[in-house]
């Protein structure tokens, strides 16, 4: 095996342990999370309480969580000091990784000017080979990693409470311009944009293991008192709780970054989906077609460029007041305690 293969190994195993410690301080920052979750609480439930028995047990819950809260702030801090030393480690692999391509490029490099000597006495094949080279360098600039955006749509025929049809959203004209402005983007080659239509429940898990996605897009009706309108089995309205959505977040696939839910009414899945990943992003009101259509065109062609998270939301905030669409302050933007939005680059320009 040689030197650069060896290295390549030991940088490949040492991100291995990394990501292993990553979602080992994950799992104690879930821990801590649901203990303090659980003591706010019983301090709330507190106030409310007479009985001298309830309230020893509402003290002793405290007490119970607090201790978890405290061990699973010891394992953090634990599995910091191991990332931290795991860190370390890496680079001095990768460095030397990179000291043995470079040797190995120059060698290479040392073979073509060897070859272009050679060539030296026909013209024409040495501009043909010069081309071929200049090729193989616009296809290492190419984005390496490729992420998958999976648009899931539905939208039944709803009666309002007049007892009439409410009117049809535009989910298809929406599909269509955020494909639109991810083919104008620079990383357009790395972007694999899916859609699903009168998505029932049952087709969600399916669509998730089919794509594996890295963004997951809802589109469609939200209820004002937090969920999602769905389809079920007859294409009727099927109602889908923040509980359920929380669930089949957590149940999806390990490369699921970011959530959109360009739902009327739908803050409140952002806002407990992001425990789970990096980031998501909801309205905390109803939101005209128009304007969902806008503010997610917007968002992707920004990540399609290579923009930060936060960059992309604010440019697609933006679009709406640039477009005389007064409903800028409608989308929110949740990040993960763990991460910073101005840090999060779904598509990287290499």
């Amino acid at each position: 095996m040689s030197l650069e293969n060896t290295y390549a190994n030991n940088v490949k195993r040492k991100r291995d342990e990394l990501i292993r410690l990553q979602d080992e301080k994950a799992k104690y920052s879930k821990n801590r999370s649901d203990a303090s979750q659980k003591i706010l609480r019983a301090e709330r439930q507190l106030k409310n309480i007479k009985s001298k028995s309830m309230i020893n047990s509402k003290m002793n819950e405290i007490s119970r969580e607090s201790k978890k809260k405290s061990e699973a702030e010891k394992k953090i801090s634990e599995c910091d000091t191991k990332i931290a030393k795991k860190e370390k480690e890496l680079a001095a692999e990768e460095v030397k990784l990179l000291r043995e391509q470079e040797k190995s490029q120059k060698k290479r490099e040392s073979e073509i000017r060897s070859n272009y000597t050679q060539l030296q006495s026909d013209m024409n094949m040495q501009k043909s080979n010069t081309e071929l080279l200049y090729q193989e360098i616009r296809e290492l600039k190419k984005p390496k990693e490729k992420i998958s955006i999976l648009f899931l749509g539905a939208n039944p025929d709803i009666i309002n409470q007049e007892g009439s049809e409410q009117s049809k959203l535009k989910l298809d004209k929406e599909a269509r311009e955020i494909k639109e402005s991810l083919t104008k983007s620079l990383n357009r080659d790395s972007i694999n944009f899916e859609t699903r239509w009168a998505v029932r429940t049952s087709d969600l898990f399916q669509a998730i293991n089919e794509v594996n996605p890295t963004i997951i897009h809802f589109s469609g009706h939200g209820t004002e008192d937090g969920k999602l309108v769905l389809q079920d089995n007859t294409d009727k309205p099927k109602l889908v709780d923040i509980e359920s959505i929380v669930k089949m977040i957590d149940a999806s696939t390990d490369n699921l970054r970011l959530a959109v839910f360009n739902n009327c009414f739908s803050s409140q899945f952002a806002e407990y989906v992001v425990d789970s990943i990096e980031a998501s992003i909801g309205m905390n009101d109803s939101i005209s077609d128009e304007a969902a259509i806008i503010f997610a065109s917007q968002l992707y062609s920004a990540i399609g460029f290579g923009n930060s998270l936060e960059k992309a939301f604010n440019q697609a905030k933006a679009r709406l007041l640039l477009e005389g669409i007064n409903e800028d302050t409608t989308p929110e933007l949740y990040v993960n305690e763990n991460f910073k939005s101005s840090d999060i680059y779904i598509v990287k320009n290499d």
